[in-house]
Order: C-alpha cells, then sequence, then structure tokens
C-alpha cells in the first residue's frame, strides 16, 4: 500500500491569520521541514516501534493511537481529533501505532525542530503543555472507568468527551467504529452497541447514520456517568 500523500504548505498569509488563534500554526511556515499529509481511513500513520523522527499534528479527521498487549489483543488508548499530537514524546522511539479512524490531513514536523520552538515560544509551549495535561487527564479517567464503572457510566463518558472536544456541540461525528469504542472503554462490541440503543431508547441521545451523534439530554447523560 502506497504512504500518506505529501504536499507542501502553501499561502503564508493564510497560515499567518491562523497563528493569530492557534499557537502551533506558527509551525506552519516551516516549508522545508513541514509538509502536509493526506491520509485514508485505516492507513498507518506511525508504527509501534518505529524511530520517532517526526511528530504530526491533526489537522482534521481524527486518529487512533494502537497498543498490542502479549497476548495479542488490541488496546485502543486514545483517540486524536483537530489540533492534537502524534508522536510528541522524547521517547527515542514511537510508543503506539497510531492510525487514521477517518480520512485525516495532518502536518509533520522533525520532533528536533519542533523541540526547538517550543523552548524558544512560551505561547506555543504553554499550548503544548495544555494538550499534554488534557491527554493525561483523559487517560486517568478512563483507567478509573475501565476499574470501577459500569458500561453505561463509560459509554456516557465518552460521549460527553467527544462532545466537549468537538467545539462542545451538542452534534458531531463519532468517526471510529464500535470495535475502537469497545477496545478504548474496555468492553465488548456487543456491550456498546447495547448501551447506545438504550441511550437512544431514553430519548438521551439521537444517532443518525450510525456514527452521527445528538446529545439531547446532557443532564441525563451526566447522571448516567455516576458523577451528574
Amino acid at each position: 500500500m502506497m504512504g500518506p500523500n505529501i504536499e507542501t504548505s502553501r499561502s503564508a498569509h493564510v497560515i499567518a491569520a491562523r497563528a493569530v488563534h492557534d499557537p502551533l500554526a506558527a509551525l506552519d511556515p516551516l516549508k522545508a521541514a513541514g509538509a502536509r499529509l493526506s491520509v485514508k481511513r485505516g492507513e498507518e500513520i506511525v508504527g509501534e516501534g518505529n524511530a520517532a523522527d517526526y511528530c504530526y499534528k491533526v489537522v482534521s479527521g481524527s486518529v487512533r493511537l494502537v497498543k498490542l498487549v502479549a497476548d495479542g489483543r488490541r488496546q485502543v488508548c486514545e483517540f486524536l481529533v483537530a489540533g492534537d499530537f502524534i508522536g510528541l514524546t522524547a521517547d527515542a522511539h514511537h510508543y503506539f501505532t497510531a492510525e487514521a479512524t477517518a480520512d485525516s490531513v495532518l502536518m509533520r514536523y522533525p520532533c528536533r525542530r519542533v523541540e526547538s520552538l517550543i523552548a524558544g515560544d512560551p505561547a506555543l509551549a504553554q499550548h503544548v503543555h495544555k494538550l499534554t495535561t488534557s491527554g493525561l487527564r483523559r487517560a486517568y479517567e478512563r483507567m478509573v472507568l475501565i476499574c470501577h464503572k459500569s458500561a453505561q457510566e463509560r459509554i456516557a463518558w465518552f460521549l460527553l468527551e467527544m462532545g466537549k472536544r468537538s467545539a462542545g456541540s451538542d452534534t458531531f461525528m463519532l468517526p471510529m467504529t464500535r470495535a475502537d469504542i469497545a477496545d478504548y472503554l474496555g468492553l465488548v462490541i456487543e456491550t456498546v452497541s447495547r448501551v447506545l440503543t438504550q441511550l437512544k431508547v431514553a430519548g438521551t441521545i439521537q444517532v443518525r447514520n450510525i456514527n452521527r451523534i445528538t446529545l439531547v439530554d446532557r443532564d441525563a447523560l451526566e447522571a448516567a456517568t455516576g458523577e451528574g
């Protein structure tokens, strides 16, 4: 299978305008070092154990981070959306495999160049720190969910979290499969489908075209997490 289609960045004046709102857009003028990638759904971006020479910013679409455990089973460790980084790590090798869960656009940067930028730009450093701490918070919350929460509580949390990461909209797409969700929340596909159907029948959510979700009753969904 052919790799991602690489397109060079263009339109400096548009990039400059974006930089006002997004500190990470300051990376785009690095035309000699940065490359725009188009990846298809299911395509691997980086492999577990690969040298961590490059990191990636998700421009559009979504990505799953996957880890294979000792018995060969798959664990989905995180879903990344627009604005998130892949592989921004001090490790020499990628700890996860990153795969597109939808047709996506990424920017690829040499890790050393990004580290240099972060060291010299406090606003960028603050933004990356915020991304990192948000990711750690989700990881800790999911760990508690898997250890102590029911299937309904896990899925209610997941829907609220994805809504929050979709600019707080009540209607958003879930580009991942039911199997992805199951492997992320420590469930089986049948349980994910059953709980989503229960929430739909209860009028808490609407499900259109399988992956288009509307949060109809946020209060009920928050109560379903066991913390509302």
